[in-house]
């Protein structure tokens, strides 16, 4: 690389093209190689999210965006009798994710119904270039998924709360009122 800098000029070393070299890599251009980016929605996407909203078939479904496709696919389908553990053990620790969950629950009159929840579930160590990219590509994913309440999660237990409706324990939060005294 150290021929394409040139630096017979006063300041900054400048490169081939004309931009500065960066001091710490010797001008060195570094490239991250999991980047993700989402350029459309799937279509069995759609198809699956129907089954889920008017059929009845799945409880939750999972959708991660492919870095070979560029689209928002399918990861993982709940069945029917599983429940909000298996959706939350089926959520990875250090990537985004899209989450479609069918909660069932009871009215404080007795009367059985559910709700359909959208949740973007962005883990605090996940890499900044997955949560810009599922922030980017959420309106196309959500212009598929109508009639769902959004949530956004960054902990299994934040999650947790938010679908059943819950508040969380003082120990989960990540901030106590003593840490701005």
């Amino acid at each position: 690389m150290a021929e394409n800098v040139d630096v017979s000029a006063s300041g900054p070393p400048k490169l081939a093209d004309g931009t500065e070299a960066h001091l710490k890599t010797g001008g060195e251009q570094i490239t991250f190689s999991n980047k993700t980016v989402a350029g459309s929605v799937d279509a069995k996407c759609g198809e699956v999210f129907q089954l889920l909203k008017i059929r009845r078939k799945h409880r939750f479904i999972v959708y991660r965006i492919d870095p070979e496709t560029e689209a928002v696919v399918v990861e993982t389908i709940g069945e029917r009798k599983s429940g909000l553990p298996e959706m939350l053990a089926a959520l990875p620790d250090a990537d985004s994710r899209y989450v479609i969950f069918d909660h069932e629950y009871t009215t404080y009159d007795g009367r059985p119904t559910n709700k359909l929840f959208f949740l973007s579930w962005f883990p605090s160590n996940s890499t900044p270039y997955s949560k810009m990219a599922y922030t980017q590509a959420k309106s196309k994913v959500r212009e598929v998924f109508t009639g769902v309440f959004d949530i956004m999660a960054r902990t299994l237990d934040e999650a947790r709360c938010l679908i059943v409706g819950e508040a969380e324990s003082e120990e989960d939060q990540e901030f106590n009122d003593s840490d701005f005294d």
